[in-house]
């Protein structure tokens, strides 16, 4: 059953009232979040520096104002003395997106949309004051509107063009872009705030006027990734056992165990790529030749290290590493002529389970010589895997950053349906037919009729999140729903209530989005007080906030009462105690998400409660098996999808558990550069754009976590510690 996005989604903060109307735009909004998270001013100071002629907020305003973008006290978020206020605003200035610049010669023409937004923006923050230019006359103050009015009906108009039609004292003053505040600025700053020093002044001025983004929204579009590769016969005009081939592994997915051998790999097979810009294989092959534990020279050729233990294949020798986690048994199943060196070495290793980095064993990244020649008894691979078997049989299960399986790697080299199942057959179906992060269950698949074996994912562009995949992006509909849709919204949720109850009988029960009873329990609303107030949205349009803070009161016997999130943590527990095998924690349903970054994307921080119920559902996830570093299709791990949605709560859990802070997208975008690019596209979404400005003071504020803002391929992948 697909998920009633269109019923049970939210207005976006940004179109829902905080405050007075009148009072709180998307600007001032944006100013007060940045200078609560960013600097030590009171709240009374804050007020002073935005309030002009017309704004004279209260207190309890703007109080109000950042309990709704940051929800209840979020004073952890502030800065706890003048040097961590120099930290955070610092950190800022690294970032290449988030300082507002000169607009650089010969650049490209923006479309008229981000003119518009540009206009309205430099209008709004008051980033020229016309009424102070005598040379201006008062016709000259509706010159914006005028120019705005003009790119709406000429969107095919050149940006200077338009300018010419201005009169020629507004342009410089339009956009001067300079980056040193004015003498009379900082004297007005020091003057609200009291006298504070010129240097605190200037820090206050560049975080309102350069240390912000558009708010024009990104709309690029993310084409779909094929994860099939189409076939151009069917299998009946194949011959018995057709030749094995391997499709060139796409950059952007890459893995430990694809850096062994990352010298036979090229750009040449990606014409489109950026060649050595740090996002291709040679980049990739330039970066490993640097490091002293790698298996292969530049040229190919074993290294010292590679022949000492060719050499000497002792325990101990099996049990070196190189900077990614890939041990000898990795470094000779990639490379090819050496099966009986393999083989030996499984035979004396002293666990032949161990994994890289990323989570792969030797049997993820086994050439693809081992699975040719499989018609007989006597064929390596099969010899391997009766070894295995007996030996150390839960190998073949175990699972990579993506979920995937040696059954992953077999299927994607063996086009014989007949070979397949004779490979699968002797193993655990229940084991054997987990889905990976793109969807794909081997056992599931294995008859393959006139499609192709499975292949890991080329991207054919940007992973761009569509509109309607954007946090909060749904439009605020305030037409009534009809009585059809409330039951459709009801059925929905009683539907995900049945599978989580069944889930205690059949840990293995899914829903027709694949989703098993942990992904349900993460979306489903179990409390009568919420599913009447998502009714009430449901059946007016509008969201209930009646009881928004109601769950944060006392009870009657004096104690917090007991939140939403409560009855959930009390199901979770019981799932994962219950006398039969749990469900997967690190299941992954048919859009590619883990159980993990399901409840960190239906659980928004607005609905913790006193007894800090959010924590506690994701630390006891954790404490039973969820991986921190399962990624989806998006190449994301549970720490990119919280900052990517702002989920402060969930994003310092991670932090404090060890969660990756270099972890990269597939598009290679490390976890800072995900926060800017979010707030780019956050628009008038004041509420996200104040989450994301605090994740970022979480990442970069008192504690070193390590964050860089543009991580590395080996910062990604290498032994931490």
């Amino acid at each position: 059953m697909a998920s009633p996005t269109s019923l049970t989604a939210k207005p976006s903060p940004g179109s829902t009232r905080i405050g007075r109307p009148p009072q709180w735009t998307v600007s001032r909004s944006r100013k007060l979040a940045r200078l609560y998270v960013y600097t030590t001013l009171s709240i009374e100071k804050i007020i002073k520096v935005l309030e002009d002629d017309v704004f004279r907020p209260r207190k309890n305003s703007a109080q109000k104002t950042i309990h709704n973008m940051l929800d209840n006290d979020p004073r952890y978020l502030r800065p706890e003395s003048r040097s961590e206020m120099d930290q955070r605003i610092t950190s800022l200035s690294v970032s290449p997106n988030r300082r507002r610049g000169k607009k650089k010669k010969n650049a490209s023409p923006l479309p008229a949309s981000s003119y518009f937004e540009t206009v309205a923006e430099i209008k709004e923050e008051n980033t020229c004051d016309i009424s102070r230019d005598p040379s201006l006359s008062v016709d000259d103050a509706d010159s914006i509107d005028q120019l705005k009015e003009a790119i709406l009906q000429r969107p095919d108009l050149i940006f200077s063009s338009a300018l010419a039609a201005m009169p020629s004292a507004l342009v410089p003053t339009l956009f001067s872009g300079s980056a040193t505040p004015s003498t009379s600025s900082i004297r007005d700053l020091r003057r609200r705030v009291s006298g504070c020093s010129t240097r605190y002044a200037q820090q206050i001025s560049h975080l309102l006027k350069h240390f912000t983004i558009s708010s024009a929204s990104d709309t690029t579009q993310r084409p779909a990734m094929s994860t099939r590769r189409p076939s151009i016969c069917s299998t009946d005009a194949l011959p018995h056992e057709p030749e094995v081939f391997e499709a060139f592994p796409e950059v952007g997915f890459a893995l430990p165990g694809d850096f062994i051998n990352v010298q036979n790999l090229s750009c040449a097979g990606f014409p489109g790529q950026d060649h050595f810009g740090g996002k291709c294989w040679c980049s990739i092959a330039e970066a490993v030749a640097t490091e002293r534990t790698a298996w292969l020279l530049p040229t190919g050729e074993l290294s010292h290290r590679g022949l000492h233990v060719l050499a000497d294949p002792s325990q101990y020798n099996l049990a070196l590493r190189d900077c990614f986690g890939n041990t000898p048994l990795h470094l000779f199943a990639v490379l090819e002529g050496y099966q009986e060196v393999l083989f030996g070495m499984v035979l004396n290793s002293p666990d032949v389970r161990t994994t890289n980095n990323a989570g792969q064993t030797f049997l993820h990244v086994l050439t693809i010589e081992w699975f040719s020649d499989l018609a007989g008894l006597s064929a390596p691979l099969k010899q391997l895997l009766a070894y295995l078997r007996d030996t150390a049989p839960d190998i073949v299960y175990v699972k990579d950053v993506y979920g995937r399986t040696f059954f992953h790697r077999v299927h994607s080299l063996i086009r014989d349906s007949e070979i397949l199942d004779g490979i699968l057959s002797p193993f655990d179906p229940a084991l054997s037919s987990r889905r990976d992060a793109f969807g794909f269950n081997p056992l599931a698949n294995t008859n393959l009729g006139g499609e192709g074996p499975f292949i890991p994912p080329r991207r054919v562009g940007l992973l761009t999140p569509l509109p309607e995949e954007r946090p909060n992006s749904s439009k605020e509909r305030n037409t009534p729903r009809t009585s059809n849709e409330e039951d459709l919204f009801v059925a929905y949720h009683t539907r995900l209530l049945q599978i989580i109850q069944a889930s205690y009988d059949n840990p293995r029960i899914e829903d027709e989005e694949g989703r098993n009873g942990l992904h349900c329990l993460a979306e489903v609303i179990l409390t009568p007080q919420t599913m009447d107030d998502q009714r009430t949205a449901v059946s007016t349009g509008r969201p209930h906030l009646k009881r928004k803070h109601d769950r944060h009161a006392p009870d009657r016997g004096g104690g917090a009462q007991q939140g939403p999130l409560a009855p959930r943590l009390r199901h979770l527990q019981g799932l994962l105690r219950s006398s039969h095998r749990p469900p997967d924690v690190n299941h992954y349903d048919k859009q590619g998400n883990t159980v993990l970054s399901s409840f960190i994307a239906h659980l928004p921080d607005d609905q913790d409660d006193k007894t800090k119920s959010l924590s506690a559902i994701l630390e006891t996830l954790i404490r039973s098996g969820a991986g921190l570093e399962g990624r989806n299709r998006r190449g994301e791990t549970p720490l990119l999808v919280a900052a990517r949605l702002g989920r402060k709560i969930a994003l310092a859990t991670l932090l404090e558990r060890g969660a990756s802070v270099h972890a990269r997208d597939v598009d290679g975008n490390g976890v800072l550069q995900v926060v800017d690019a979010t707030c780019r596209a956050a628009g008038g979404d004041v509420a996200l754009y104040a989450r994301l400005e605090a994740c970022l003071v979480l990442l970069t504020g008192r504690r070193d976590w390590g964050v860089v803002q543009c991580p590395t391929v080996l910062q990604e992948w290498r032994t931490r510690g």
